[in-house]
C-alpha cells in the first residue's frame, strides 16, 4: 500500500482500539490488540504520518528509535526489595520502570490526554539482548511487570534488509503477533503532498517529465545509489532557501540530497534551464493580468521548459492561496476571541485571562511536539497583534477596530485572489492553447489548498476544464 493508505488504516486502527462500551471498558481486549508495524523503504514519510495522526487526531504521540536503547533503558535498571514469604524475610529483585513507559505517563500527566499511539522506530534494529523484551511488549503490552496504559496504541516501523544492513528480518513468532503494513513509494499520492507543501516548482516539474526519478536504490561498486521522497523534498527546501539568501547554486549541491550520480547530474542540467529563463517569466505581471511578453518565447520552449513554466506559475498562484489563507485564519482566530468576551462583565479583563490561557495551550503543545508548524506561526503572529491591541488599553475599541479592518481587508483580498487565478488560467491558456499544459495546470490548481473556494465560483475553470479534462470529469465540476 502507499503511504496515504497506511495514514487512513492507522486512523481507523486507533479509533477501533480505542472504542469503549457505554461502561467504559475497551471494546476490543488488550489481547486481541496487535501492534501495527510498518515496513517499507527508507524517506516514503512512514514516521511523518504519525505527527501527522497525533495533531489531527488530537491525541498524544511518544516516539523512540530503538537503535537508541539497551535492555537496561528499555525494561529498567533492577533494584533489591526486602519482602516476606512465608514468615520469612527474603531479597528480591524489581525493575524500575521502563524510560520508554515512563515517557508515556508522562506525557498524559502533561496534556490530560488518556489516548495516544506509541511509535517504535527502526524496531528491526535492535541488539539481541533487546529483542525479548520486544516481544513481551508487542504480546503482552508491558516491559517487565509495567504495563503500557489502556488507550495507547503500539505502532512501530522499519527498513527491510535490503536497504539496511543492521536490520534483521523477524522470526514467525514475532510476525504472528503484529500487522504487517508493507509500504511501497508513489509518485502520485507524494505529488499531491509536494503540491500542497509548495515544494520548489524546479523539483516538482522535473518529477513530472521524469518520475521514475523519484525514488530509486541500487547497488554498485561504492555500496549503493539512491533518491528518496526524504531527499527531493531537503533538496526543494534548500534550494528555496538559497533563492531567498542569494547564495550560490553549485553542483555539489545537488549529490548532496541526489545520492545517485545520473540523477543528479541530470537534475542539474534541468536546474540551470529552469534558471536561465525563469526570470522571464514575472508572475506578478501575469496574475495581475498585464501583459508580460514573453508569452511567444514559452510556446517555442521544448515541452520540458513549457512545463517548468506551468509549475512556476502554480507556485507563485499557491503563495498568494496561502496568504489567502493565513489572513483568513487570523481573522476567523481574531473574530472568535473577540466575540466570545463580548458578553462579560468585564470584557476586557476576560480578554486578558482567555488570551493568558491560549498562550500557556499554545505553549504546553509547542513543548510536546504536536503544534505544526504552520500553526506555530500563526499563533505567534496573533499573539503579537493581541498584545499590541491589549497590552495597557483600558477596553476594547483597539480590537474591535482591528477586527472591522481584518473583516474588510479579507474581502478585498479574496476579490484580488480570485483575480489572480482567472488571470493565471487565461495566460496559460492564450500562451499554450487547449493542450497537455493546460490540463497539467488546471488539474495541479484544483489540489492546491484553499484553491476550491475560488474556483468552485469561476466561469473560467469550469469552461477551461471542459475543454481540456474528459467529458466524464468535466461535467461533475
Amino acid at each position: 500500500m502507499d503511504i496515504k493508505q497506511a495514514k487512513e488504516e492507522i486512523r481507523r486502527t486507533v479509533l477501533a482500539y480505542t472504542e469503549r462500551t457505554p461502561e467504559g471498558a475497551l471494546c476490543m481486549p488488550l489481547v486481541h490488540q496487535r501492534p501495527l508495524l510498518l515496513m517499507g523503504p527508507p524517506g516514503v514519510g512512514k514516521t511523518a504520518v504519525f505527527y501527522q495522526l497525533a495533531q489531527e487526531m488530537g491525541i498524544n504521540l511518544v516516539c523512540y528509535t530503538m537503535t537508541h536503547h539497551t535492555r537496561q533503558s528499555a525494561l529498567g535498571l533492577p533494584l533489591i526489595r526486602e519482602k516476606t514469604f512465608g514468615g520469612k524475610p527474603y531479597s528480591a529483585t524489581e525493575y524500575t520502570m521502563s524510560e520508554i513507559l515512563a515517557s508515556v505517563y508522562e506525557r498524559m500527566e502533561r496534556t490530560g490526554i488518556k489516548t495516544g499511539i506509541l511509535f517504535l522506530d527502526e524496531i528491526n534494529c535492535v541488539s539481541e539482548t533487546l529483542m525479548p523484551a520486544m516481544l513481551q511488549l508487542l504480546q503482552s503490552k508491558q516491559f517487565g511487570t509495567h504495563r503500557l496504559p489502556e488507550g495507547w496504541v503500539i505502532a512501530a516501523a522499519g527498513n527491510p534488509p535490503v536497504y539496511n544492513e543492521s536490520a534483521r528480518s523477524f522470526d514467525t513468532v514475532t510476525m504472528d503477533r503484529v500487522r504487517l503494513l508493507e509500504i511501497s513509494e508513489d509518485y502520485a499520492v507524494w505529488r499531491d503532498y509536494a503540491h500542497a507543501k509548495g515544494l520548489h516548482p524546479a523539483v516538482l516539474s522535473y518529477l513530472e517529465l521524469n518520475p521514475e526519478h523519484f525514488y530509486c536504490v541500487e547497488r554498485n561498486a561504492r555500496g549503493r545509489s539512491f533518491v528518496t521522497a526524504r531527499g527531493w523534498e531537503d533538496l526543494s527546501q534548500t534550494l528555496s532557501s538559497y533563492e531567498r539568501l542569494d547564495f550560490a547554486i553549485t553542483g555539489a549541491l545537488f549529490g548532496e540530497f541526489l545520492q545517485h550520480a545520473e540523477i543528479a547530474a541530470s537534475f542539474e542540467a534541468f536546474f540551470r534551464l529552469y534558471s536561465g529563463w525563469q526570470q522571464k517569466l514575472a508572475p506578478a505581471s501575469v496574475l495581475s493580468g498585464r501583459q508580460s511578453g514573453c508569452a511567444p518565447e514559452l510556446r517555442e520552449l521544448p515541452f520540458d521548459g513549457r512545463l517548468a513554466a506551468v509549475e512556476f506559475l502554480l507556485h507563485a498562484v499557491r503563495r498568494e492561496l496561502e496568504d489567502y489563507r493565513q489572513q483568513a485564519a487570523f481573522f476567523a482566530s481574531l473574530e472568535s476571541f473577540a466575540s466570545a468576551v463580548q458578553r462579560e462583565t468585564d470584557p476586557l479583563c476576560a480578554a486578558k485571562e482567555n488570551f493568558d490561557r491560549r498562550e500557556k495551550a499554545v505553549k504546553l503543545r509547542k513543548d510536546l511536539g504536536v503544534l505544526p508548524a504552520e500553526e506555530e506561526a500563526q499563533e505567534r503572529r496573533f499573539a503579537a497583534r493581541l498584545h499590541a491591541l491589549l497590552d495597557g488599553a483600558d477596553d476594547l475599541s483597539a480590537l474591535r477596530q482591528e477586527e472591522d479592518r481584518c473583516r474588510k481587508a479579507l474581502l478585498q483580498q479574496k476579490s484580488s485572489c480570485a483575480m489572480q487565478l482567472d488571470n493565471a488560467m487565461g495566460f496559460v491558456h492564450d500562451t499554450f492553447g487547449a493542450g497537455h499544459e493546460l490540463l497539467i495546470f488546471l488539474t495541479q490548481l484544483g489540489h492546491l489548498p484553499g484553491a476550491q473556494v475560488f474556483l468552485s465560483g469561476s466561469a473560467r475553470y469550469k469552461a477551461l476544464c471542459a475543454q481540456t479534462l474528459p467529458e466524464e470529469l468535466a461535467k461533475d465540476l
